[in-house]
């Protein structure tokens, strides 16, 4: 009998341990679960506005581009870094199919140069915050804008909600010049390494 529960309880505690080890695991699916694949970040206003998104430092981050004044003869568009990230439903519709899907939010930092040295050596380094930008593909709420795309400026994260930004501000630039469906997919490795081979 002190045989048998030996045996038991040596039996039991590997597999307690591996349920308590995979509970993370299975509550962060049953969280996408719940959410769904359509779930959207994106709060609008009446006026179909963007409310400034929240947490998005948390979503998936793709790439820091920064366009300096000393390469750009001292009038750069914008002169600092754009830390860019997309949200994680559609970060997980990117991985599957290639494509943006409709709900799609991809947040733009603005971080002003700071440093131009380091230990490391001469280079462009991330000083303060300088704003936000967004922009959200919604077929329904924006059936007239170019690729469904609406391109919303921030004054501050503190802002209650956005400015939605006439075409020709940034989503005729957009048009001209992204890779992919409005975005710059050229400039973001992250989102290209992602991409699914067909």
């Amino acid at each position: 009998m002190l045989q048998f529960k030996k045996t038991l309880l040596g039996g039991i505690a590997p597999l307690l341990l591996s349920i308590a080890l995979a509970s993370p695991v299975i509550a962060s699916d049953a969280h996408h679960h719940a959410h769904g694949k359509d779930h959207n970040f994106g709060a609008f206003n009446k006026d179909n506005v963007l409310l400034t998104p929240r947490g998005y430092r948390e979503w998936v981050f793709v790439g820091a581009p920064v366009t300096p004044n000393e390469l750009n003869d001292g009038k750069a568009a914008f002169p600092e870094f754009h830390n860019v990230y997309i949200d994680p439903t559609s970060w997980n519709h990117w991985k599957k199919t290639g494509e943006f899907r409709d709900g799609t939010v991809i947040v733009k930092e603005l971080v002003s140069v700071g440093s131009k040295s380091a230990p490391s050596g001469n280079g462009y380094f991330a000083g303060e915050f300088n704003g936000i930008a967004a922009m959200v593909k919604d077929s329904k709420r924006f059936p007239n804008r170019p690729g469904n795309w609406a391109f919303f400026g921030f004054e501050s994260y503190e802002a209650k909600e956005g400015a939605i930004q006439a075409d020709e501000a940034c989503a005729a630039c957009h048009k001209d010049n992204a890779a992919q469906d409005m975005v710059f997919t050229q400039y973001y490795p992250v989102l290209r390494a992602a991409k699914p081979k067909k």
